[in-house]
């Protein structure tokens, strides 16, 4: 029995590290680049097998080497790739501009938009404790997003289902409400909290009639846990400026940090902690996920 498993975009990121953001008909030395693979579920599952959990993925790549690229390195983490599917175009490849602390991504999504109900094994997926869930971009076919919606309904009586709609976000809160409506957990950030309804506290109150959890991190300052209609706010411990490397994909960490501790049967602010200790982890290093090597505790 697997304990989770994740659906979302696989991307290859480009991972570029500047001396600063370019302005306006600018120009910028890149200093570093590093190619890794990155996509939101598929961090998180990356953190979880990091993790010891035993984890596989569904998701779409391109018969290309950015696919061959991806398999492989899930392979490295132990995911399970079995359901991992190849299409005729190319993977899809996610371009990060990295300056301190500052991040701007760029995506091009390829053959994540492709990716149909029928190549999701649903009883594959029934397997699992838990289905960690993520975005689509839907820039050239809503078809992904509309196989994302049917599974998460699919299998939501059945076990838990954990969503982070990040770039989702920006189609408003009328589209997604059908995914949050499937979900038991849902992760957002501050900036993504406030784009659904316009306030913090109005997306909560409206969470709050849909979803078990709803958790809303906020970088160094608290996270905001709510819990049916109880809302606490867990502080991660400080990470100094000079311990940060990197903060690129710090969120999906924090998503497996509670994952990890959804599984361990622990209450939600237990859960946050655990979260902000992965994503302090994820700070301390370049990319968006763990070292293949050695386990966290």
């Amino acid at each position: 029995m697997l304990d989770v498993v994740g659906l979302g975009a696989l991307n290859v990121d480009e991972l570029l590290y500047i001396p600063r953001m370019p302005e306006r008909d600018d120009s910028v030395p890149v200093e570093r680049r590093v190619r890794r693979g990155g996509g939101s579920a598929a961090n998180t599952i990356c953190w979880l097998a990091h993790l010891g959990r035993e984890v596989g993925f569904v998701g779409k790549v391109g018969s290309d080497d950015a696919g061959d690229l991806l398999l492989r390195e899930f392979e490295e983490y132990g995911v399970d790739t079995s359901r991992v599917v190849r299409g005729d175009g190319h993977s899809g490849t996610a371009f990060c501009l990295v300056s301190g602390d500052d991040r701007r991504i760029l995506v091009d999504p390829g053959v994540n938009d492709e990716l149909r109900p029928d190549e999701v094994d649903l009883d594959y997926i029934r397997k699992a404790r838990v289905l960690h869930t993520s975005s689509f971009i839907g820039l050239r076919s809503e078809t992904s997003l509309e196989t994302l919606k049917r599974t998460m309904k699919a299998v939501a009586d059945e076990l838990m289902v954990t969503f982070s709609p990040a770039t989702m976000v920006l189609r408003g809160w009328s589209y997604l409400e059908p995914y949050f409506e499937a979900a038991d957990v849902v992760f957002l950030n501050e900036t993504e909290a406030v784009h659904l309804t316009g306030d913090i506290e109005e997306t909560l109150n409206r969470l709050a009639e849909l979803v078990e959890v709803t958790i809303v991190t906020r970088g160094s300052d608290p996270a905001i846990v709510q819990e049916g209609t109880e809302i606490s706010e867990v502080a991660p411990e400080p990470v100094p400026e000079e311990d940060i490397v990197d903060p690129t994909g710090a969120g999906d960490a924090f998503a497996a940090g509670f994952i990890e501790g959804i599984l361990r049967g622990e209450p939600a602010d237990r859960c946050c902690e655990r979260g902000h200790a992965v994503a302090a982890e994820c700070l301390r290093i370049e990319g968006c996920r763990p070292p293949t090597e050695g386990r966290s505790e």
